[in-house]
């Protein structure tokens, strides 16, 4: 609870990592916070200014992660590989609203349980990118394009984009 607090309170609000000297203060406090708000995560991670991740402890990390800045994610269970870069702005949605009933307005019909993101290794989500419910996996050596909008599965090695985002080309695997 008390590295929540810190992260939320100071951690989160200051500046990039890539700014000289206090870039690298910063971003070493964000990971002291983060590492012991995660469920669990791996060695080499960075998570930049802005971040919000929620309590964090639905949160798994593989080795070399880096989260740009002012990544969202909303009630989802994330699980990442290794080797793994998302850029600036990415919003990860989950859950959601339930809305089949006429007979009962919206905001009283409840809401939807948190919802799993399995993320593989080698993966690369562009700047603005929103991930969907709907989508549970991506695939290992996907690249996720900036503005996608992602609302189902992405196999491995597929280049992504659009709205909503199809495939665009494979990845050579050598």
């Amino acid at each position: 609870m008390i590295y929540r607090w810190l992260y939320y309170a100071i951690a989160r609000h200051l500046p990039n990592s890539k700014q000289p000297v206090v870039g690298r203060m910063s971003r070493n406090f964000r990971h002291w916070c983060c590492k012991h708000m995660f469920a669990k995560c791996g060695k080499y991670f960075s998570v930049n200014r802005g971040v919000y991740i929620g309590s964090g402890k639905h949160i798994v990390l593989g080795n070399h992660v880096g989260i740009g800045e002012n990544f969202a994610l909303h009630n989802r269970i994330l699980v990442m590989g290794d080797n793994i870069m998302i850029a600036k702005d990415v919003l990860v949605l989950g859950g959601g609203h339930n809305f089949d009933r006429t007979d009962i307005p919206i905001m009283q019909q409840g809401s939807k349980p948190k919802s799993e993101l399995i993320i593989a290794g080698d993966v690369w989500i562009g700047t603005r990118a929103t991930i969907l419910p709907g989508c549970r996996t991506i695939g290992q050596g996907a690249v996720i394009g900036a503005g996608a909008v992602v609302t189902k599965d992405v196999p491995d090695y597929a280049v992504v984009g659009g709205n909503p985002a199809k495939v665009l080309k494979y990845r050579r695997v050598e």
